[in-house]
C-alpha cells in the first residue's frame, strides 16, 4: 500500500490547516479504537516547516508502512484494519491489531531504532489507555537527527533551520 512520491501535492499548509488535521486524525483515531477495540497503530512523518507533503516526506512514509506491514506479519499480529490518507498535511496511516498495546509499542520503538531513517518516523500506539508513551515505558526519548539532544527541545527552541532539517531527512531517505 505504497503512496507514489511523485503525486506530493507541495503544499505550503497553514498552523490552522495543521491544527485542524491533527483534530481529524484524533478523531479517526477515536472511531477505530470504538469500532475495533484493538491497539491502534498511528502512522505519520516528522516534517519540520510548511511543506508536509514531499516526495521526500512520501519515501519515508512508505518505508516506515512497510517496516509496519513486515513487522505485524513477523510478530503474528492480528491486523483487523488499515488504511492510508494521502493529506496536504502529510501522509497519515492507520492499523488496527489484536495485541497488547505496550508490546506493539516496544516493537514500534525497535523498529525506529533499527532503521536507517526511522528517526523521521512517527509511530503512536493507542491502547484502551490512550497513548504509548516512550516515558511510560522508560524508553529513551526521541533524538534529534541532527544531533544528539532531546528532539522535543531541538523542536522547542528551533535549535536547527528548517533547510537544515530538510536536507538531514534528504540524506537520510538518499543513503537506504
Amino acid at each position: 500500500m505504497n503512496i507514489l512520491p511523485e503525486q506530493a501535492s507541495y503544499h505550503k499548509v497553514t498552523l490552522e490547516e495543521v491544527l485542524l488535521s491533527r483534530e481529524a486524525r484524533q478523531e479517526r483515531q477515536q472511531l477505530w479504537l470504538a469500532k475495533y477495540q484493538t491497539a491502534l497503530i498511528s502512522l505519520t512523518v516528522v516534517v519540520p516547516g510548511e511543506i508536509k507533503d514531499s516526495t521526500v516526506v512520501r519515501q519515508a512514509f512508505n518505508l516506515a508502512w512497510q517496516t509496519l506491514e513486515k513487522l505485524s506479519q513477523q510478530q503474528k499480529w492480528n491486523v483487523v484494519d488499515k488504511a492510508v490518507f494521502c493529506l496536504p498535511t502529510g501522509p497519515e496511516g492507520l492499523m488496527a491489531v489484536r495485541h497488547d498495546a505496550r508490546e506493539v509499542k516496544r516493537a514500534c520503538v525497535a523498529s525506529e531504532e533499527q532503521s536507517a531513517v526511522g528517526r523521521l518516523w512517527d509511530i503512536d500506539v493507542i491502547g484502551s489507555e490512550g497513548i504509548v508513551s516512550r516515558q511510560s515505558m522508560d524508553i529513551a526519548p526521541r533524538q534529534c537527527f541532527l544531533c544528539s539532544r532531546d528532539a522535543r527541545i531541538c523542536a522547542r527552541e528551533r535549535t536547527h533551520s528548517i533547510p537544515a532539517l530538510h536536507q538531514a531527512m534528504e540524506d537520510l531517505i538518499n543513503h537506504v
